[in-house]
C-alpha cells in the first residue's frame, strides 16, 4: 500500500538504520502488542507485520532463533505452526521497562539515593544484571559501586530475586549532604548518566516524531495498518532514548531538558494511534487461539498522565 510521505520517510530512516538490530524491534513488538493481546504470536503473523519494516522473513526467523537462545522468548509447536511469547524471563526484563516507557511508575524524586555494590554474581549473570540494573536507572559511580536517585522500588527488587542476588549485594539508602559540592553533584550526574548522549538521542527523537504528531492530528481517519506501523516504530525509537536515560530531578538536570517533551509527544501519539493499531491487531494477527484477543485492562492505562495535545 502507499503510505502518507511523513511515514515512508520514518521507514527509509528506519531500513537505512546499519546495524537494523531486528532482535530488538521484535522485542519491541512483543512488549507493546503481543504482552497485551494474548502474549503469543504465530511466526507467520510476526513475518507479516515486520514485513512493511523491511525485515524480511530470513531476518526476522534469524532473530526470534538468537531471541530464543538468549532466553528472551520461547516456542510452541502445533502441527507445522510456531508460536512464540515471551519467557519468564522476558516478561519480567520487559515489565520492569514498561513501568518507564509508558510513564506508570512514580517518579517524584525526595533527595534519596541508592547505592549498590554487587559482591557475589556469578559470571553467567553479570551482564544480564548489569543490563537490568541499566534500565532501571543505576549507573557505575566508580569501580564496582553503582547508583540511583530515588527508592529501590518494586524492580530492583524482582531483579534481585530473579537473579537471586538478595545475599550477593550491597544496598544503602543515601542522601546528598549539604557538606558535599552541589556543583561536584551535579557534574558526577553529566559524566555518569551520560547527559549529552540522553538530550542528544531524545532530540533526534523529537525531530523524527513531531512531524508524525501533526499528520496524525489532521486525521479523520487512520489506516490500521499504518497506524500500527508508526506506533510500533514510536515506541521502538523511544524505548532506544530511554535506554540511556533515568528519571532525575529537576535540579540535577540542565536547563531546557528535552525528555518532558518527548514523553508528552509520546503519550499524545501513542492515544491517537490506539484505537486504529488495535483494530489492525486483533483483525490481522493470530496467536495460539486465532485472532489475536482484545488489548488486556492495562493497555487503557499508559500513559496516565499524558493528555491528547
Amino acid at each position: 500500500m502507499a503510505h502518507p510521505p511523513v511515514v515512508r520517510r520514518l521507514l527509509e530512516d528506519f531500513r537505512d538504520r546499519k546495524p537494523m538490530r531486528s532482535t530488538s524491534l521484535i522485542i519491541t513488538l512483543f512488549g507493546d502488542t503481543v504482552s497485551q493481546h494474548g502474549h503469543t504470536l504465530w511466526l507467520g503473523s510476526l513475518v507479516h507485520a515486520l514485513a512493511p519494516l523491511g525485515v524480511n522473513e530470513r531476518l526476522v526467523r534469524t532473530s526470534v532463533f538468537r531471541l530464543v537462545k538468549e532466553g528472551w522468548l520461547e516456542a510452541d509447536r502445533v502441527g507445522r505452526r510456531s508460536y512464540y511469547r515471551f519467557t519468564a524471563h522476558g516478561n519480567a526484563e520487559y515489565e520492569r521497562a514498561a513501568r518507564r516507557i509508558y510513564a506508570t511508575e512514580d517518579t517524584t524524586w525526595e533527595g534519596h539515593w541508592q547505592i549498590l555494590i554487587p559482591l557475589a554474581i556469578a559470571d553467567s549473570d553479570r551482564d544480564n544484571f548489569r543490563r537490568s540494573l541499566n534500565w532501571q536507572g543505576f549507573r557505575a559511580i566508580a569501580p564496582g559501586t553503582f547508583a540511583k536517585p530515588g527508592s529501590p522500588g518494586r524492580a530492583l527488587q524482582e531483579t534481585l530475586e530473579e537473579f537471586d542476588a538478595s545475599d550477593k549485594v550491597m544496598l544503602f539508602d543515601a542522601t546528598s549532604s549539604t557538606l558535599g559540592s552541589a556543583r561536584r553533584l551535579r557534574k558526577l550526574v553529566h559524566e555518569c548518566w551520560q547527559l549529552d548522549a540522553t538530550a542528544a538521542a531524545y532530540r533526534s527523537f523529537l525531530d523524527n516524531f513531531r512531524p508524525l504528531q501533526r499528520w496524525a492530528v489532521r486525521q479523520q481517519q487512520l489506516d490500521p495498518e499504518v497506524a500500527f506501523i508508526v506506533r510500533t516504530l514510536l515506541i521502538h525509537d523511544f524505548r532506544r532514548a530511554l535506554l540511556h536515560d533515568t528519571p532525575l530531578p529537576e535540579e540535577l538536570l540542565p536547563p531546557g531538558w528535552p525528555g518532558a517533551e518527548a514523553l508528552t509527544l509520546t503519550g499524545n501519539l501513542y492515544q491517537l494511534l490506539g484505537p486504529a493499531s488495535t483494530e489492525y491487531v486483533t483483525g490481522r494477527l493470530e496467536g495460539g487461539n486465532g485472532a489475536l484477543p482484545p488489548a488486556s485492562a492495562s493497555f487503557a492505562a499508559r500513559f496516565p498522565t499524558v493528555r491528547r495535545g
